[in-house]
């Protein structure tokens, strides 16, 4: 009751104050006859007019109270605007929008205070962490969902570290927190393993149940031994390397990590020039019969022929390039000069190029791939695509468009790595592949009774779809007599020859036949063909 009464008071305040005043001035005059003796007083004076003139003077006064009365509600409700403008602004100033956190600068000052101003007995420890393959989730659930989904990471991240340090939102799907502690103590390691196990919980978003992962880095210094600028910086070299080891993990900054991040860096510099100087090329190996030796195709791998650096394997570029989204630019740069060398074989020949699995989240991806096919004269039956199993079950809806598109171009579909995925045969029908690639590590190992059974099964099911197989790591004789007796037609390897340049691939192509292992010259095997063979 007494606060309904004290904002009643508030709220009609103004009109108190000037209604109070004359309430009491009309009781005074009924009380003392005011109005008679009023009327005594000016009566000598009638000539003067003061009748009227008192009243006026009177009720002027009235009004000019009413007016301040008014314009001091004004000036009230204008102060109380401008002071919450003014919490809204310092809010936003110091805190995200989006999530609620602390932004970048806020946590760049509360780091710079603890650095300078902390106890020289406790540590400070960073950690930086991005989510990994966020870009998916805007995709399918629209940027309504990727921002539920911040909201969501943020509010668990607040309720982990609690009292314990500051967590901010540093742009995108990067947060930060620094934490202090005593030195040499456990908590910035459980921090992260509990961060991990806090973004790895799905999330209900409208549309689906939603999983993601994240990559932490952590570097951890005694007060007031480095600075904001450096901490972070080193932290977020941890979380690069975190990424490069698989994603859902975490790492701690060691001071090698500086050295290689800022190599790195130099590569990635080198290979923004490096795609438009043409220094990107394709090597070549050969796809042939494992009954005859004959010749029926190239698969096309990426080089880099540095200018100062000399050849550069694609297990160190390509992931460069795919974090530094230039994978679109390198991938249709050396299928250009693929399908230009490609046209001066035989017509029979075909030409196989690997599709990086981020530039299958381009949906104009068929119609660049058409676009050098026009450009280069290549026909666009002679061109095989492969697509790794693990990205095809990734995001079948967005695969199955693209891949559709492909065949009603008339490009052939392959899908590479099989056996080392989840694709179901459903998908296989579905997606109507016109061939399928074993993957090397089934092949290599073919005397081990599990990869003997599993090859033989892939050749059963290929049998059945009516899909030829192209057995990928043949070293060996004995390896291509074995897949030939299940029925394997077609193979790949360091037995018949390591990829060689364009040069070479020719002759190759016109002799078209390699009955013996062709011997391949110094730095034609480049490591990392087995695993990124992406844009090429």
């Amino acid at each position: 009751m007494g606060s309904r009464l004290r904002r009643l008071f508030v709220g009609y305040r103004d009109y108190l104050i000037i209604g109070v005043p004359v309430a009491a001035m009309l009781a005074l005059a009924v009380v003392f006859d005011l109005s008679e003796r009023i009327r005594a007083l000016v009566h000598p004076y009638e000539a003067w007019q003061l009748d009227e003139i008192v009243p006026a003077f009177f009720l002027a006064g009235l009004l000019s109270m009413g007016l301040l009365v008014c314009r001091t509600r004004i000036l009230r409700r204008e102060l109380r605007l401008r002071r919450h403008a003014e919490r809204e602004a310092n809010q936003l100033a110091r805190h995200d929008a989006l999530t609620g956190l602390a932004n970048r600068r806020t946590l760049i000052a509360h780091l710079d205070a603890q650095i300078r101003h902390g106890a020289p007995e406790t540590e400070l420890s960073v950690l930086m962490f991005d989510l990994d393959r966020f870009k998916p989730i805007n995709d399918t659930y629209g940027h309504g969902g990727g921002d539920a989904m911040l909201r969501t990471i943020a509010d668990r991240l607040a309720l982990l570290v609690g009292d314990a340090g500051l967590v901010a939102r540093m742009g995108g799907d990067e947060f930060a927190c620094v934490l202090v502690h005593p030195p040499e103590a456990e908590l910035p390691a459980e921090i992260a393993e509990a961060i991990l196990a806090a973004v790895a919980r799905p999330v209900q978003l409208r549309g689906g149940l939603a999983e993601i992962s994240a990559s932490v880095g952590l570097v951890t210094c005694p007060s007031g031994t480095s600075s904001a600028e450096a901490m972070l910086r080193d932290a977020d070299f941890a979380m690069s390397r975190a990424k490069r080891s698989g994603r859902s993990t975490w790492c701690r900054f060691v001071p090698e990590m500086e050295a290689e991040m800022r190599e790195r860096a130099q590569l990635e510099l080198d290979m923004h020039a490096g795609i438009h100087r043409g220094e990107f090329v394709p090597w070549f190996q050969p796809i042939v019969t494992l009954t005859g030796g004959e010749v029926v195709g190239f698969e096309a791998l990426a080089r880099w022929r540095h200018p100062t650096r000399g050849l550069i394997a694609p297990n160190v570029f390509i992931p460069i390039a795919e974090d530094a989204g230039m994978i679109q630019d390198l991938g249709f740069a050396v299928l250009r000069r693929a399908c230009t060398e490609a046209r001066m074989w035989p017509q029979h020949l075909t030409l196989s190029v690997n599709i990086s699995p981020l530039q299958l989240n381009d949906a104009w991806l068929p119609e660049r791939i058409l676009q050098v096919l026009c450009t280069t004269g290549f026909p666009a039956g002679r061109l095989i695509v492969e697509i790794t199993e693990n990205r095809l079950v990734q995001d079948i809806e967005a695969a199955r468009a693209i891949l559709l598109s492909l065949k009603s171009a008339g490009i052939q579909i392959a899908l590479d790595d099989f056996g080392t995925g989840y694709a179901s045969l459903k998908h296989l029908r579905e997606l109507q592949f016109n061939r399928i690639k074993i993957d090397r590590a089934f092949v290599q190992n073919m005397r081990a009774d599990d990869n003997g059974q599993i090859v033989r099964a892939i050749l059963s099911l290929s049998e059945g779809l009516g899909l030829p197989v192209t057995a990928e790591g043949v070293e060996s004789g004995e390896s291509a007599e074995l897949l030939a007796g299940l029925g394997c037609e077609y193979g790949q390897g360091f037995l018949y020859s390591q990829p060689v340049e364009a040069e070479t691939a020719l002759a190759m192509a016109h002799d078209a036949h390699l009955g013996e292992p062709v011997a391949a010259t110094d730095g034609d095997h480049a490591p990392g063909d087995a695993g990124a063979r992406y844009g090429t």
